[in-house]
């Protein structure tokens, strides 16, 4: 996939003639460590909402989103046990440290789907026209 960036002035605003799609991403969680308290993209789906409303494509891609059944088949039934109340453990792939972080004694991780599902994901979607990225857990995150 080639994304470009989106320029607006390509943006006719009228919704009738064209039906823009929009990618929004929940990204992983870069920490020390991380566990689904139920942590949802409330205002991803709050945006994802209100584009719909004015006529646009909107296709989540939630990077936390520990329900997703290809993400279950994909990390096995470690990842699959839930604890009261639906909450649980992220998928974690321990990836090295910033290097500021570098003197902290413990393993750095990426919390959540594994890469390769993400990309698979991506590859198997039609092209967004935008593509939006929240950063609500990710405020140390390496793209934001």
């Amino acid at each position: 996939m080639n994304f470009q960036p989106l320029k607006f002035s390509k943006f006719s605003f009228d919704f009738h003639t064209h039906k823009h799609r929009i990618l929004l991403v929940n990204p992983w969680i870069y920490d020390f460590a991380a566990y689904d308290f139920w942590i949802k993209p409330l205002g991803l789906l709050y945006l994802a909402s209100l584009l719909r409303q004015y006529g646009f494509e909107v296709i989540l891609l939630d990077c936390l989103d520990r329900f997703d059944p290809e993400y279950l088949a994909f990390v096995g039934p470690r990842y699959q046990k839930q604890k009261r109340f639906h909450t649980g453990k992220f998928y974690r792939e321990v990836i090295p440290k910033p290097f500021p972080l570098r003197h902290i004694p413990r393993q750095y991780g990426r919390y959540g789907w594994p890469v390769e599902l993400v990309q698979r994901k991506l590859r198997q979607m039609p092209q967004p026209d935008a593509i939006l990225v929240t950063s609500v857990m990710t405020y140390w995150y390496p793209a934001a």
